[in-house]
């Protein structure tokens, strides 16, 4: 008889289990959607807002789903631009994330947002947020205080006017190696005759990797033999090739816990599904090591780095003065075994060494593909920045630079750099940033109204109470956005508001595609270079169009659909192309 019942009574106390930990479950998610709810309402009055976010917005789960999660019109919407803060008449607002009820302050005002990445000390990094691009160990962009410091000291003077010289020139090479490749693509097309139908995104990322591969690492080479389908001896492919893989596998890599990373990883557990996804995150991240580990034992052997001054090489630091001064940090960790003031670490070597390698193709050939979209929908622009390239390159593109070219062309590239800014203000790499409040402070913020024709008026100045613990958030695309800043035309591609006049002089505290104070972007003269380059190279060799696809729409719906991006380490373009049309007079 009891055995007959014991089915029965293991079923019903395997649901009163099931209940009890439902009811649990329920109470502390209610729990918590209570005093999330009450910060919200405590705080809602100054700034507006109030809204509760599921999610903490710098979290890389946050950009996983950030292409349909927080939904259009809330709080945390990534491609809200301006619009949520038109809708409050502010432009600070406020929002509590569920879990752990922080008060969240989104800032899209210059004044604001100056006073927090200005002050370090009140307005820390949140250094958790990065903690997932530590793969081979700690690096300048996760670190804060004196480790930050430390590392920021040993790169910072390699990105200097000699090196900027040297990427004008490895810039010109590279680029008159891509015009080959566009030249024997090129089909016929009624009634444009030969053109090319480029895939933005794959081309410049290619170009930007051999340039950085070159101007920050000294790693030279052409545009054919890295996408050559024979990998050079001991790896399985070349360096761009590796690290496009492991850029593709970072998330994978990131989100994978570390328990599971080690069952699979460390004791060759087979787990279905994940296992493979797992596997390839670790190839792909042990090939980028192996390349970093030849790349770092060929500039001991180039530079002399560990040998007796008089065994020491007189090889060329020309293109390669980061990874020498990250390699030499590197030799000083070893003849120390400790990490002093200018030294580094392995993991710490090889984790700057990934960054600088993301960074610093990623976020050029992104903004580059929106930049050869809006010269395609605007001609006029293109017309201008032709006629501005034909003064420095009046035979065409040279396919050599000469030594004094960088010095002597952009001073005189001023609409083309216009353009490239004018771009990264509607389309920045990366649309927000997060400081966490080290104390309770006060920030300067704005009212206003919006008129029926959407004209913002009625501007008051306010004071915003910023609460110890709080994140602000520096919403950089809704400052950018922000009319109070750019005037009512603030949607239009007008790369004209980036040149000073004799009455105007452009708000450079309300742009922030390189971040700014302290912490602003090391390379950002080697990103505005490459790209100037790049842009003034193609302009007067080819006429930019829009893809024929899209012909027979309006420009608004042509660059709704060429300019769509979705949200990454840095904003990734989903659909940029055009077609280019070989140039024998002008546009």
């Amino acid at each position: 008889m009891i055995s007959k019942l014991s089915p029965k009574l293991d079923m019903s106390v395997s649901q009163l289990l099931g209940a009890a930990a439902f009811a649990w479950t329920f109470q502390l998610l209610f729990r918590k959607w209570i005093v999330a709810k009450q910060v919200a309402a405590s705080l809602s009055s100054c700034p507006p807002g109030g809204a509760l976010t599921l999610l903490n917005p710098f979290r890389t789960f946050s950009l996983i789903v950030g292409s349909y999660y927080p939904f259009k019109g809330q709080i945390a919407h990534m491609g809200a631009r301006f619009e949520l803060y038109k809708r409050y008449g502010s432009s600070c607002l406020i929002s509590t994330t569920f879990w752990g009820a922080m008060p969240t302050y989104w800032l899209a005002d210059a004044d604001a947002v100056k006073a927090v990445y200005s002050d370090r000390f009140t307005y820390l990094k949140d250094v958790e947020a990065y903690e997932t691009l530590n793969i081979y160990g700690p690096n300048m962009v996760g670190l804060e205080g004196a480790e930050w410091k430390r590392h920021r000291a040993i790169a910072k003077n390699a990105f200097n006017e000699a090196n900027n010289a040297f990427v004008w020139q490895e810039t010109l090479r590279i680029v008159n190696e891509w015009f080959i490749e566009i030249d024997k693509a090129a089909t016929f097309a009624e009634p444009k005759g030969p053109v090319t139908r480029v895939d933005l995104l794959r081309d410049l990322t290619r170009a930007t990797l051999l340039i950085i591969a070159s101007g920050g690492f000294g790693r030279r080479s052409t545009w054919t033999g890295e996408s050559s389908t024979v990998p050079p001896p001991g790896h399985r492919v070349h360096l761009s090739s590796a690290i496009t893989g492991a850029c593709d596998q970072l998330f994978p890599r990131i989100l994978t816990p570390k328990p599971i990373w080690d069952a699979v990883v460390e004791r060759g557990m087979y787990i279905p599904f994940v296992g493979p996804i797992v596997l390839k995150a670790r190839d792909a991240f042990e090939e980028l090591e192996g390349h970093m580990m030849e790349v770092v034992s060929q500039a001991r052997d180039r530079f002399g780095l560990g040998r007796p001054k008089d065994e020491a090489s007189d090889g060329s630091v020309q293109g390669a003065a980061l990874l020498k001064n990250m390699v030499e940090a590197n030799m000083t960790f070893e003849k120390g075994s400790e990490v002093g003031e200018r030294s580094l670490t392995d993991g710490e070597l090889f984790s700057n060494m990934f960054l600088f390698f993301l960074a610093g193709h990623e976020t050029s050939a992104h903004t580059l593909c929106f930049v050869f979209v809006y010269l395609a929908l605007h001609p006029e622009y293109q017309q201008t920045v032709f006629e501005e390239v034909l003064k420095i390159y009046p035979t065409g593109v040279p396919t050599v630079a000469s030594p004094n070219a960088y010095k002597d062309s952009i001073p005189q590239l001023e609409f083309t750099s216009a353009v490239f800014h004018e771009t990264l203000r509607l389309c920045p790499p990366v649309i927000r940033l997060g400081k966490l409040a080290a104390k309770d402070s006060i920030l300067k913020s704005r009212r206003f109204s919006t008129s029926p024709e959407g004209h913002i008026t009625d501007i008051q100045e306010v004071n915003v109470p910023i609460q110890k613990a709080g994140l602000c958030v520096l919403d950089i695309l809704g400052m950018h956005m922000n009319p109070i800043h750019w005037g009512d035309d603030v949607n239009k591609f007008k790369p004209g508001r980036f040149i000073d006049t004799d009455t105007y002089r452009w708000p450079r505290d309300a742009f922030l595609a390189f971040s700014g104070g302290p912490r602003s972007c090391i390379g950002q003269r080697f990103a505005i270079t490459e790209s100037v380059c790049i842009i003034a190279s193609i302009v007067r060799r080819y006429e930019i169009l829009p893809p024929s696809d899209v012909l027979g729409l309006s420009v608004k719906e042509q660059e709704e659909i060429l300019t769509r991006w979705k949200p990454g380490v840095t904003i990734v373009p989903t659909n940029a192309r055009c077609e280019l049309d070989f140039l024998t007079e002008g546009i």
